[in-house]
């Protein structure tokens, strides 16, 4: 079985009257899913399911060959534990959207925390993760889904200790994973998250990425330079112009090592592969030449999983 089974392409429109087109366009580059936030395309409020628009995109999705992963709501935080309830309610209804779409892949983020607290309270809220984890876990296996914990990338807020999260290191997500131990709970590996925050931790992105790719299900692929968000008020543009941060780029870009980073990776099979291009780069030219280059790469990956001689 080839170590990739899937390369799709993250929803570039989320508008109801232009979702069609949205996924014409995946379709016409021959995307094989499509990856969707049900809180940017409007299916969730206050922790329940919006039916109408679910049916909406059901029936934009209905007769295309495009599958779907789902990346739960970015503030989806299972260290609050003043809105804990609420978070519960979120990913219990990204679950409800997972199965009405026939999603088997759930992206999830590690919480991000008051940097003070997570100092001081480390041990305890990472076990109340776990534990959160764990029964979000279990209901996923209840729609036969896999959730995938995501390493995060260095932002502003997190040079200044503002906020704080585990999952700048990938260790720490692999860690968690294991701890959990839940057959519904994998990893998803961000390369370019992977090679901004090892920068800040002065660490190797490429053993960072190999110590998170035993667990992994998912992958995040998107270019940016690795380099730190360190621009104390960033004016429209700049981080681009100034090549900070988590840019979310076309793939060839930026100048991360993909071939350096990804080949010769101890990932399981039957691993999923969404690029991640932020809409405003995303048309039908930059999305198709993405693609051919993530198809490049993951068949350079089943090569060398293949045959490791291949990569003496």
């Amino acid at each position: 079985m080839s170590t990739i089974t899937s390369v799709g392409v993250m929803l570039t429109g989320h508008d109801p009257k232009g979702m069609a087109e949205a996924l014409d366009l995946l379709d016409v580059i021959g995307a094989d899913h499509v990856e969707i936030n049900p809180a940017l395309a409007g299916l969730i409020a206050d922790g329940r399911v919006r039916p109408e628009p679910l049916r909406h995109l059901q029936d934009s999705l209905a007769g295309r060959r495009l599958g779907v992963t789902v990346h739960a709501p970015l503030s989806l935080n299972l260290m609050d534990e003043t809105l804990i309830d609420l978070h519960r309610a979120v990913g219990a209804a990204s679950l409800e959207v997972c199965a009405a779409l026939g999603a088997r892949c759930m992206v999830v983020h590690p919480g991000w925390i008051d940097g003070r607290r997570l100092l001081v309270e480390r041990d305890r809220l990472m076990a109340l993760e776990r534990a959160e984890l764990h029964a979000l876990a279990e209901r996923a296996a209840e729609v036969g889904v896999t959730l995938a914990l995501e390493n995060m990338p260095v932002i502003a807020e997190a040079l200044t200790g503002d906020l704080l999260n585990h999952g700048i290191d990938c260790v720490s997500v692999r860690d968690q994973v294991e701890a959990v131990g839940h057959p519904n709970l994998a990893a998803t590996i961000d390369v370019s998250h992977a090679c901004i925050s090892s920068a800040h931790l002065g660490v190797d992105a490429r053993g960072q990425i190999r110590a998170l790719a035993p667990v992994t299900r998912h992958l995040h692929l998107h270019d940016s330079f690795g380099r730190v968000p360190t621009l104390p008020r960033p004016g429209l543009g700049e981080d681009l112009a100034y090549g900070m941060g988590d840019l979310h780029l076309p793939l060839g870009w930026g100048s991360l090592p993909w071939e350096h980073l990804l080949t010769d990776l101890p990932l399981p099979e039957a691993v999923t592969l969404t690029l991640e291009i932020m809409p405003w780069y995303a048309n039908t030219d930059t999305l198709a030449d993405s693609l051919a280059r993530a198809r490049a790469l993951a068949a350079l990956m089943d090569r060398r999983a293949a045959d490791p001689a291949a990569a003496e």
